[in-house]
């Protein structure tokens, strides 16, 4: 018997994704910033602008991947994303250190 894991999850409009964070996990959409549907989820970290000039809201990516829809003007150190402003375009893992 042959299993195959789908990344992502498709309904007829969207495509959801995992975000692991810990031994949470919540599923996302590419249509809103990671920040927002953290917090949806009850989840809040610490951010200012909502804008991507801060990196406030610098949070660790462990594995996947994000884009974002314009040119965060703060510094993203490697291995990091900003949630303000990310769109996951994967499953990932996040961590807060």
């Amino acid at each position: 018997m042959t299993s195959t894991y789908n990344p992502t999850i498709q309904t007829k409009d969207t495509v959801v994704h995992r975000v692991l964070l810990g031994k949470k996990q919540i599923l996302v959409t590419e249509e809103e910033s990671l920040l927002v549907q953290l917090e949806r989820a009850g989840i809040h970290i610490e951010y200012q602008c909502r804008e991507g000039y801060c990196s406030s809201c610098s949070i660790k990516l462990l594995w996947g991947n994000v884009s974002y829809p314009f040119e965060p003007l703060a510094w993203v150190q490697s291995g990091y994303l900003l949630a303000c402003c990310a769109i996951v375009k994967s499953d990932i893992e996040i961590a807060f250190f």
